[in-house]
C-alpha cells in the first residue's frame, strides 16, 4: 500500500495567496473601529453641544470625528479587493489615526483606538505581498 504525497506548492506560491483569515480580522476590527469612533462622535457631540452649549465647536469636532469613522468604515469595507489602491488607502488610514490616538494616548478611549489600530496594521501589512507581488 502506497499513499501519494502530497504536492507541495513552492513558497513564492504560498505567500502569494491570500490569508483569508487575516483579511476577515482585519475587516471586522476595521468596523469595530470604525463603531467605537462613531460612538465617540455622538458623545462628544452631546457633551459639548448639549451640555455645555458649544454648539459651533462641537459641529467642526463631530464632523471631523465622524469623517474619520467613515474612512475607517469604508477602508474595512474595501480591504481584501484586489486592487493596489485600496490597500495604500487601509494603510493611509491606519496611519493617521494611529497618529490622532498617539497625540491623547492617556485617554481611556484612544488608548483603546491606539491598540486597535496596531492591531489592524498587524493584520494589513502581512497582506503585503499580496497586493505587491514580486515581478
Amino acid at each position: 500500500m502506497s499513499r501519494k504525497a502530497k504536492k507541495l506548492e513552492p513558497p513564492s506560491k504560498r505567500r502569494n495567496k491570500p490569508d483569508l483569515w487575516k483579511i476577515n480580522l482585519g475587516r471586522g476590527f476595521f468596523i469595530l473601529n470604525a463603531v467605537f469612533w462613531l460612538g465617540y462622535g455622538i458623545y462628544v457631540y452631546y457633551d459639548m453641544a448639549v451640555k455645555n452649549n458649544n454648539t459651533t465647536s462641537a459641529d467642526i469636532l463631530t464632523l471631523f470625528v465622524l469623517a474619520n469613522a467613515g474612512l475607517l468604515l469604508f477602508s474595512g469595507i474595501k480591504l481584501g479587493k484586489p486592487e493596489k489602491w485600496t490597500y495604500l488607502l487601509t494603510i493611509a488610514t491606519l496611519l493617521v489615526n494611529l497618529t490622532l490616538s498617539l497625540m491623547n494616548i492617556l485617554d481611556f478611549f484612544f488608548l483603546i483606538s491606539f491598540l486597535f489600530d496596531l492591531f489592524i496594521l498587524w493584520a494589513a501589512a502581512s497582506l503585503f505581498r499580496k497586493y505587491f507581488p514580486k515581478s
